[in-house]
């Protein structure tokens, strides 16, 4: 698992570097430049103003009692964006713009959800045991009377 850590930094920057050549080719140098800029602005405003609708939220939900677990998820998939979004390429943004999309991280929360609650088959309901009891009383002390000599 250690090496594919090391190849995926080896191969994104070499890829960015790829596409950026590829884009000025296709664009132009400045407009590759003005793009990239305009990506991370674009992406750091919409991340600034679903953040604060997030947090914003987390706030309601605890208020009301209720743990905020979905608003966390969405949480660690903006900050997965927003980092996304700093580094620079068009690889990186395009990987971040799903994250910033609410339908998607609806879609991605679920699937973590499934993944993280195991492969037991929840087709039938809940699991019953249908059995027979039958109260066992104790037996009652001994007379004390009789015990002594």
């Amino acid at each position: 698992m250690g090496w594919l850590i090391i190849v995926g930094a080896i191969a994104l920057p070499v890829a960015e570097i790829m596409v950026w050549i590829r884009s000025a080719e296709l664009i132009g140098v400045w407009p590759t430049i003005l793009l990239s800029v305009a990506a991370v602005m674009i992406g750091t405003a919409i991340l600034r103003r679903q953040g604060l609708a997030m947090l914003l939220d987390a706030r309601a939900r605890m208020e009301q009692g209720e743990l905020p677990l979905e608003t966390a998820f969405d949480g660690l998939c903006l900050a997965a964006a927003g980092f996304l979004l700093v580094l620079p390429g068009f690889i990186t943004d395009v990987m971040a713009l799903p994250l910033l999309l609410p339908p998607v991280r609806r879609r991605l929360r679920r699937w973590v959800g499934r993944r993280l609650s195991g492969p037991a088959d929840r087709s039938f309901g809940p699991v019953v045991i249908d059995t027979e009891f039958q109260v066992i009383e104790p037996d009652p002390p001994p007379d004390r009377k009789r015990l002594e000599p």
